[in-house]
């Protein structure tokens, strides 16, 4: 018999990372643009190359094209990676998660914006999807991430072997 599982794989959605990298684009070249029109001919020539930093904002903001978040729940585990940042999944077996919530989030204040964040007891890892997954821990840890396939992952967890962690869906 096959085992059960669910996957997703979620990018930042591309009207973010278009604007954040316009934006960054625009703001660099503009300095490079009013440097090179007001101080270009008295600036040394040893310091002429540094201008060559200004690509360095551009470049970085290039990494929002390729960043994923993998999502894999099976029957005994939930695992994540956030791709290129990590190569194998972080597994947390349902002996470490007391209960997982999926949820709606209620206004703009639920996120704490894209991308993850992490605090002492907390990490949110939101990719830009409409629902939220809230994974809490025995330790007291919150784990959330969001998801696009609200409608799977709640018939997936209502699935569940007995002995998984008690679930609870609001969509």
């Amino acid at each position: 018999m096959a085992s059960m599982h669910f996957t997703e794989q979620q990018t930042i959605p591309s009207t973010w990372r278009m604007l954040i990298f316009g934006g960054v684009t625009l703001i660099m070249g503009f300095i490079a643009f009013m440097v090179f029109q007001t101080e270009w001919n008295t600036m040394p020539a040893d310091e002429k190359p540094f201008l060559l930093a200004l690509l360095i904002g551009p470049l970085a903001t290039l990494i929002l094209f390729i960043i994923r978040l993998d999502v894999r729940i099976t029957s005994s585990t939930v695992e994540y990676k956030v791709h290129p940042f990590r190569k194998k999944y972080k597994v947390i077996p349902f002996s470490k998660i007391s209960h997982i919530e999926l949820m709606k989030p209620k206004g703009i204040k639920s996120f704490k914006g894209i991308g993850t964040h992490q605090s002492i007891n907390q990490t949110e890892l939101n990719f830009g999807g409409k629902y939220m997954v809230i994974l809490r821990m025995s330790n007291g840890r919150l784990l959330s991430f969001t998801t696009n396939k609200p409608q799977e992952l709640s018939s997936f967890l209502q699935n569940l072997p007995e002995g998984s962690p008690m679930v609870k869906s609001e969509i």
